[in-house]
């Protein structure tokens, strides 16, 4: 079971992840939460967006479509002292219509004492309660 330290730390990534989101602020997200080396991708894209200008592109393109987002930790994983997984389901608020949930599988790394998504797998839904 992992501890509430780090389910603790991994929210505070997240919010700020929220925060960022809401200003539309992707260089941000990518600087802050991201590493070159991660990678991401998900249901229906062919793409597997790695580096920074492939995420500063791809994180661009999904700030700009929304007005906020908010992310809550369904499970959590720890993989040792330095990584851990989280499945995670976001609620997306579109610039227009309903809000509609989404699902991503985040891959953590602890580098130089910051917790980085070092791979994101999303699809739509949400993780079951």
């Amino acid at each position: 079971m992992p501890s509430a330290a780090l389910k603790t730390s991994l929210q505070a990534r997240l919010d700020l992840l929220q925060t960022l989101w809401a200003r539309r602020d992707a260089d941000a997200i990518v600087r802050e939460l991201y590493t070159d080396a991660t990678e991401i991708t998900g249901a229906g894209s062919d793409a597997l967006y790695h580096g920074t200008a492939q995420l500063r592109e791809l994180l661009t393109a999904l700030v700009t479509d929304s007005r906020g987002a908010s992310i809550r930790i369904d499970r959590l994983t720890a993989l040792g002292d330095s990584a851990a997984y989280t499945w995670v389901t976001w609620r997306v608020l579109p610039l227009e219509g309903e809000a509609f949930a989404m699902k991503s599988l985040f891959v953590w790394s602890l580098i130089e004492g910051q917790w980085r998504v070092i791979a994101d797998m999303y699809a739509e839904g949400e993780i079951p309660a």
